[in-house]
């Protein structure tokens, strides 16, 4: 949790036909906003709970928000949040101008912990190998739209037959979905794969720009997520159903991802 880098870039002025994103924040809550009284402003934005859960008021209605929930809030629309756990969410914010407002009148959504992880994916290449300073920098920029566009196409709720295909990283996927035990790395996928691991990576990132490494984290996740919903099943074998020989290693991992630990989020989730 100590290496968690914010990203805060103001004024970008980066435009696309009919937008201008504005701002692009990704951070955890202060204390001081655990509790925003509900307001508006002049652009719209997009909100993205990555970890922790609270109540966002929209037009003075009470919403239930925690990781994966994305809200669309248009200009002059007014909203507020409300923490309702001790660990400070983690949120990415977009604000942008747009020439009309979207079409669909439903502005939320909760994304699945596979469209999570392209962000996140996305976000951990920005931290590692961009000098956030720097904010005309052409990857940066990249960078901002690919996350941009892909919230956009999320709460605009393009069908599903209109995404690209990604034949490789989807096959990956089903493997480790289909696993009883997940596997312990990205060499041993690529060895039930039948694939070498440096060839396997390459189409995959040249599919989805994601990477074995992702995937993995993905559907442990998802596996770690529906184990802790099951009281009968102990932490040390949900453990190890998700690839992790030590349960000590595998909660230091589960709170990196999510910001509590096992215990804490099956309490809060049970």
């Amino acid at each position: 949790m100590n290496e968690f880098q914010p990203i805060f870039l103001e004024n970008l002025r980066i435009s696309i036909p009919g937008y201008s994103i504005l701002r692009f924040a990704h951070h955890r809550h202060t204390q001081k906003s655990d509790l925003i009284e509900e307001h508006s402003h002049s652009h719209s934005q997009f909100l993205l709970y990555l970890r922790g859960q609270g109540i966002q008021t929209y037009d003075q209605k009470p919403i239930q928000v925690r990781r994966g929930s994305l809200l669309y809030f248009p200009a002059e629309t007014t909203h507020g949040f409300i923490k309702s756990m001790k660990n400070p969410p983690l949120s990415l914010v977009i604000n942008f101008k747009e020439k009309k407002k979207m079409k669909h009148q439903k502005r939320e959504k909760m994304l699945p912990p596979a469209r999570i992880s392209e962000i996140e994916s996305t976000l951990y290449r920005m931290m590692q190998n961009v000098d956030l300073h720097k904010t005309k920098d052409i990857s940066t920029s990249s960078s901002i739209l690919h996350i941009f566009s892909f919230l956009f196409s999320e709460i605009e709720e393009k069908k599903e037959n209109n995404r690209m295909v990604y034949p490789v990283t989807e096959k990956i996927r089903r493997l480790l979905n289909d696993s009883t035990i997940i596997p312990k790395s990205p060499n041993e996928i690529a060895r039930i794969a039948g694939d070498d691991l440096s060839s396997l990576n390459r189409k995959i990132r040249r599919e989805s720009l994601l990477n074995l490494g992702t995937l993995l984290d993905e559907a442990r996740q998802k596996k770690s997520f529906n184990g802790l919903k099951k009281e009968n099943l102990s932490i040390a074998k949900i453990a190890w159903n998700c690839g992790f020989p030590d349960p000590n290693y595998f909660a230091r991992w589960f709170r990196k991802k999510v910001g509590q630990s096992p215990r804490q989020w099956r309490n809060g989730n049970s």
